[in-house]
C-alpha cells in the first residue's frame, strides 16, 4: 500500500457525482427514470411555497414545494440529494425540479435535465414524499424525451409562459396540447394563467384546471 493509497479505503463525498450508483426502472430510450404512480388527495386549501421557504412558516398538512425559481436556487438537489430531501419533506408534497429546457440549447442539455428531474422526483419518492410531477418543454424535438417517466392519469404541474411573442405563444400551446395527448392528467396546478386557448384545450381533454397566482406577481402587487 502507498501512502496515498490510504486515502481510498472510503469512496469521498463526490466520488458519483452524478447518482449513476442510485439508478431507477425506466421505460425510456434515453434511461430517464419513471416515477411511481401515486393516489393521494391534493388538499382544497393547498398553498405552492417556493422551495427553501422558511419552515417554521410553513403548514406541513397543506403547503406545496415548488420550483418556479431560476435554477440556480435548487441546484443542490441534484447535488446534495439527501439536503433538498431533509427540506422537501418539511411540505405536505413537492413538485418536481423545474431545471430548465430552452430550445437554442443542445439535446443532450435538455435530455440530462430532464433525466435529473424525474432522478429527483423518484428519489424523493423512495422516501415517502408525494411528488406532483412538473412538465416542461422547448420545442417539437423536445418531446421525444420531455414527457418520459411521467404516469399517466396523473396530477401534474406546469408553468405558463412568457407569451408575448407569437412564436412563443405558439410553441407553448403545442407543447400544452402534446402534454395532454401523452400524458392524460386528471387535473394540472398551473403556475400563472392560462391564455384562452391553452385553457380551452385544458378543459376539452377533461382535466381539472388549478391556476395559482405566482408570487411575483403577489409581491409586485405588495410593493
Amino acid at each position: 500500500m502507498t501512502r496515498c493509497s490510504a486515502n481510498w479505503r472510503g469512496r469521498p463525498g463526490n466520488f458519483d457525482a452524478l447518482h449513476c450508483g442510485r439508478l431507477f426502472p425506466s421505460t425510456s430510450a434515453h434511461g430517464i427514470p419513471d416515477l411511481l404512480p401515486q393516489d393521494w388527495a391534493l388538499p382544497d386549501d393547498f398553498r405552492l411555497r417556493p422551495y427553501r421557504s422558511r419552515l417554521d412558516r410553513l403548514d406541513p398538512r397543506r403547503d406545496v414545494c415548488h420550483f418556479y425559481l431560476d435554477d440556480y436556487r435548487f441546484e443542490p438537489v441534484w447535488s446534495r440529494p439527501e439536503a433538498g430531501l431533509r427540506h422537501v419533506c418539511g411540505y405536505s408534497a413537492a413538485c418536481t425540479p423545474d431545471f430548465s429546457l430552452y430550445p437554442d440549447w443542445p439535446p443532450a442539455a435538455q435530455v440530462w435535465n430532464t433525466y435529473r428531474s424525474r432522478w429527483v422526483g423518484r428519489w424523493w419518492q423512495a422516501h415517502g414524499v408525494h411528488v406532483i410531477p412538473t412538465v416542461n418543454w422547448s420545442d417539437r424535438a423536445s418531446w421525444a424525451f420531455c414527457f418520459d417517466g411521467i404516469p399517466a392519469g396523473q396530477l401534474l404541474t406546469i408553468s405558463t409562459a412568457d407569451c408575448r411573442r407569437s412564436h412563443v405563444e405558439r410553441r407553448f400551446l403545442e407543447g400544452v396540447g402534446a402534454m395532454l395527448h401523452r400524458c392524460r392528467p386528471c387535473a394540472l396546478i398551473v403556475y400563472g394563467r392560462l391564455r384562452r386557448n391553452a385553457r380551452r384545450l385544458v378543459e376539452s381533454a377533461g382535466c381539472r384546471l388549478i391556476e395559482v397566482r405566482p408570487d411575483w406577481e403577489r409581491l409586485r402587487t405588495v410593493s
